[in-house]
């Protein structure tokens, strides 16, 4: 079942959008017109105008699509181990930013390291713009705001460690370092698991995932 955006990232969202009755570009060089909480598109022309009832509603729709973004492993690949926090802040990220943004982000990232590169999406037009700078905070701290969910993840991880022989595990050691290598993934510490053998069922889940995308 595809999770949904809670009141709290809806608020996010809210806060930084604004909503405008009339068309706008925020910036000059954007190629669509923007209107009522965030709305961007070619449906958007110069000097548009839509009731307050037209812009909740095309938040409604608008907060449905982005949500499916990140439901979606072919754009985040972790997306089954997001907390809601997590989960949140990637559906604004996605709004503000787009689907492409999204999947660059996550391609090939551990949930770490999506929080690691969350804040270098700051620029429009080619420069850094302040409010970018703080909505990308904002998105950071809600999405490394622990809840109940993540302490669930880590202690499913704790009691799923995979049984597998010395065959196995030699021969997923050679699958990994080939993503290292060819740059897929960036974690080392993968191999440290592997070598340890305290890799989980999900994590490996995760692995075979990168595998067959690459």
């Amino acid at each position: 079942m595809s999770r949904k955006i809670s009141q709290v990232g809806i608020s996010l969202i809210k806060s930084f959008e604004g909503c405008r009755l009339k068309a706008y570009k925020p910036v000059p060089t954007e190629q669509y017109w923007t209107i009522g909480w965030g709305h961007y598109g070619p449906d958007v022309t110069e000097g548009m105008t839509i009731t307050q009832a037209k812009a909740d509603s095309m938040l409604v729709t608008d907060l449905a699509k982005y949500e499916s973004f990140v439901n979606d492993p072919v754009y985040v690949p972790v997306t089954a181990w997001l907390n809601q926090n997590q989960f949140d802040a990637l559906t604004s990220f996605c709004y503000n930013c787009g689907n492409g943004s999204l999947k660059q982000l996550c391609k090939g990232r551990t949930i770490a390291e999506i929080a690691q590169n969350i804040t270098k999406y700051n620029k429009g037009g080619g420069n850094v713009l302040a409010g970018l700078v703080r909505r990308r905070k904002a998105e950071l701290d809600l999405y490394n705001k622990a809840d109940v969910s993540i302490k669930e993840f880590e202690k499913s991880k704790e009691d799923d460690t995979l049984e597998l022989t010395n065959y196995q595990w030699t021969t997923l050691r050679t699958q990994v370092k080939a993503l290292l290598d060819a740059k897929t993934i960036s974690d080392t510490s993968w191999l440290t698991k592997i070598d340890k053998k305290t890799l989980t069922t999900s994590e490996l889940a995760w692995l075979s995932f990168i595998v067959a995308k690459k």
